[in-house]
């Protein structure tokens, strides 16, 4: 039998719509949301060249979420035993999951509103706007600007494609073998990779579009007024070793927001997210010893594609550079076939 305990998770995404999915027939959940379907963020880059697969890639909280009441809206405050949310309505819980994670300067990228059918006409309307433009600025040299100047230039070689990253290499988070191959393998399709240097006026005024993969900000306004609460200079959550906000015994934190020393990677909010369906059923149970987590050092494993047909990265093993593992691991469909059968679809 469910338990009648109700749990609250705010942010639908990596960490947040799994830890729904688990959770559903367990307890009364709620999910909060702006959105009304979980976005599949690898698939992004794929979408600015094969829109057609937007709906595949967009997965509705209400398939696969129905046992979940879903409260289209923002959380304004958070306070001990109940959040607050935009229009006015105060929701209670016994036990609340922060997995907000964190936004780029516009919804080109990562959608913080809207239903699907909004979304699914935004990437056709950008994939329109990516075969129109004759020069295309990718701000930004991490995982999802790579991948993005990949896939273009793959799908539409010869198109006068620039990436400007403030650090000195791309892909900062990958091993220096990778990093390299990724850079010459753009820069022999004719991108243009400036290092060192932040984007400025001049660089907006000569592109004719714009793709912000960079300048990413967590999303922790709503704790501001939380009682006791010290955010860490980024403001992110402080966290026990439960993943629990820290003073806390009914508050998880899963995601970017969270204040541990490992890399912002998708990987990780899975991570988390398993941690906290665990140490949530073991509550319900009333079971006081909790699963610890151990925050990674470094990035284990990582696969940044290069178009449909290459990719590069690292394993437990070593670099590879290698077509065939990128194609099998992710680039055939960027995840979107796991994602689709975790939730069951």
């Amino acid at each position: 039998m469910a338990s009648d305990r109700r749990i609250v998770i705010v942010g639908g995404g990596l960490a947040g719509h799994r830890i729904a999915f688990a959770l559903q027939h367990e307890a009364r959940v709620t999910l909060i949301d702006p959105k009304e379907f979980f976005e599949i963020p690898m698939a992004v880059p794929r979408l600015l060249v094969q829109p057609g697969r937007a709906e595949e890639a967009l997965l509705p909280y209400s398939q696969f979420l129905a046992g979940v009441e879903l409260v289209r809206d923002r959380v304004q405050s958070v306070q001990p035993g109940f959040v607050r949310v935009a229009s006015g309505t105060s929701i209670p819980y016994d036990v609340l999951v922060l997995a907000t994670g964190s936004s780029y300067p516009t919804d080109t990228l990562k959608a913080s509103i809207g239903g699907v059918p909004e979304r699914i006409s935004h990437f056709g309307r950008l994939a329109e706007q990516v075969k129109a433009a004759r020069r295309i600025l990718i701000v930004g040299g991490g995982p999802v600007g790579v991948e993005i100047a990949g896939e273009i230039l793959q799908d539409l070689p010869g198109k006068h494609v620039v990436m400007v990253q403030s650090g000195e290499t791309i892909l900062p988070s990958i091993t220096p073998g990778p990093r390299r191959y990724a850079l010459e393998f753009l820069r022999a399709r004719g991108a243009g990779i400036q290092l060192g240097r932040k984007v400025d006026d001049s660089d907006l005024a000569a592109a004719d579009l714009v793709l912000w993969c960079a300048g990413y900000d967590v999303d922790t306004s709503y704790l501001r007024d939380f009682p006791g609460l010290e955010l860490d200079p980024s403001g992110r959550v402080p966290v026990d070793q439960y993943l629990r906000m820290r003073g806390t015994d009914n508050v998880f934190v899963a995601g970017d927001i969270t204040a541990l020393p490992e890399p912002k990677l998708g990987i990780w909010a899975g991570k988390h997210a398993a941690v906290i369906i665990e140490n949530i059923r073991r509550c319900l149970r009333g079971n006081t010893g909790l699963k610890s987590y151990r925050p990674a050092t470094g990035s284990r494993m990582m696969l940044v594609t290069l178009g449909r047909s290459h990719g590069t990265g690292h394993t437990p093993l070593g670099d590879f550079t290698n077509s065939w593992l990128a194609r099998k691991f992710k680039a055939t469909d960027m995840f979107i076939g796991r994602y689709r059968k975790a939730v069951g679809l």
